[in-house]
């Protein structure tokens, strides 16, 4: 099978010193990838000016997908991204999350027609966090690893092969490090733009493609990245975000109301 071409999508809220190590983290890896789009949740200027510089030094198609700030409203600036992604198939990567040298390239090699494929990520503490960056990312990682900064020791290094599994269940599902056909979310309708705060908004997807028909791949020792301490997210909002997912799985559904139809008649 032929690999897919690439998009792919890093999402962001006001971290533009995280923001910058990601992006360098991906520059060297864009040979597999087509194009890059910035999913912004209302950041500032400093995140805008980031992205700005990274953008002048790149070959790919790089976009900047904004929106005002309301509060957390992720799942609708990622349905914003995926609109505007011109691409086979998207990888979805957090602004703090830092990537594997690897990262696109074993994405990539992983796409396989039917399935979407979970990825995971390994925890450096506050204290790592503030040194932890590409330009020296295998020191880095000894250093972090051998000082007891790092937390996940399962997805700290890339293995000699990856470790491959059908799951049917929602423990573990999270949007970063997700690797999605563009034709299934379009499938689905994208995001849904219900969930507002944090929470579940990722394992509400994973569930309607489920249900269309799009079995999860669980894949481990390949495409890891490195999730950046930070103060935790507010959570207030997330009982009712857990009751758009019991929706969902009390119906079944596949498809949802409130998605990307909307930013594609735009």
């Amino acid at each position: 099978m032929a690999q897919p071409t690439l998009a792919i999508i890093v999402n962001t809220f006001n971290q533009p010193e995280y923001l910058r190590r990601v992006l360098d983290a991906l520059s060297p890896q864009l040979l597999a990838a087509d194009e890059l789009l910035l999913a912004d949740d209302g950041s500032g200027d400093e995140t805008r000016n980031v992205f700005e510089h990274w953008k002048s030094r790149q070959s790919i198609r790089a976009v900047h997908v904004w929106q005002k700030n309301q509060g957390f409203r992720r799942s609708r600036i990622l349905n914003a991204a995926i609109a505007q992604a011109q691409n086979e198939y998207i990888i979805f990567l957090d602004g703090d999350s830092l990537p594997h040298p690897k990262f696109a390239f074993d994405h990539r090699a992983l796409a396989r027609k039917g399935f979407y494929i979970q990825a995971h990520r390994a925890f450096i503490s506050q204290k790592a966090s503030a040194y932890f960056s590409a330009e020296h990312f295998f020191a880095h990682r000894l250093r972090a690893f051998f000082s007891g900064q790092i937390q996940g020791w399962k997805h700290v290094f890339r293995w000699p092969m990856a470790f491959r599994r059908i799951r049917k269940d929602l423990r573990g599902v999270r949007g970063c490090n997700l690797g999605i056909w563009r034709d299934d979310l379009f499938r689905v309708n994208g995001y849904n733009e219900e969930f507002v705060g944090w929470g579940r908004e990722d394992s509400e997807l994973a569930l309607r493609l489920m249900n269309s028909g799009v079995r999860w791949m669980d894949v481990r020792g390949r495409a890891v990245c490195y999730h950046l301490w930070h103060p935790p997210a507010d959570r207030s909002g997330l009982d009712q975000n857990i009751k758009i997912l019991e929706d969902a799985c009390a119906s079944q559904r596949s498809r949802c109301e409130m998605g990307l139809n909307k930013h594609l008649a735009a």
